[in-house]
């Protein structure tokens, strides 16, 4: 009995010292929280011969991309989204969209990698837009669903989504871990 009284007493001992030691980094890397900046761009089929591609000067460099990927006639940013969320927690955010559709954009879990370069790693991320109809339903018009994994910084194009034919919606996000 002593013995066993004397193993309880060393662990009790030792666990906070432990626990000291690794509590401050342990603790931010759990409590970091992820930023994300979320931008719907629409990219047309047929464009006005006036028109020219509205798109923040933020989004120039992967504007160059898809246009070396896809044959649009033009782009243009539909709505800038944001959303800030926990380490190991889920978020959404929704809204309505200049067109009168609506958007829900949400995630089931982020997780951040503790080592640099920092990874989000994004589990169940999903983006629907709809549109009411006449009849008081809702229409799907465009959807994207991943699991997703982003460089702290990076700006990366998550899906493409066909609409009105020829029309596409590019989902464009960029990850922030913040300290």
């Amino acid at each position: 009995m002593k013995w066993w009284l004397c193993c309880l007493v060393a662990l009790a001992a030792s666990a906070p010292a432990q626990e000291q030691k690794n509590s401050p980094a342990e603790g931010r890397k759990e409590q970091a929280n992820v930023a994300l900046t979320v931008y719907l761009v629409s990219g047309l089929a047929q464009a006005d011969p006036s028109a020219k591609d509205d798109v923040p000067q933020a989004l120039a460099e992967t504007l160059q991309q898809l246009r070396g990927v896809f044959a649009y006639k033009s782009y243009r940013l539909i709505d800038t989204v944001t959303l800030r969320g926990r380490n190991f927690s889920g978020s959404e955010v929704a809204g309505g969209l200049p067109d009168n559709s609506h958007y829900d954009f949400k995630y089931a879990r982020a997780r951040v990698t503790p080592d640099a370069p920092r990874l989000v790693h994004l589990d169940g991320l999903r983006l629907e837009i709809t549109r009411r109809r006449l009849n008081q339903t809702n229409t799907t018009v465009a959807f994207v669903s991943t699991d997703l994994d982003i460089k702290d910084g990076q700006k990366t194009v998550v899906g493409k989504s066909a609409v009105n034919g020829g029309d596409a919606v590019f989902l464009v996000i960029v990850a922030q871990v913040i300290d």
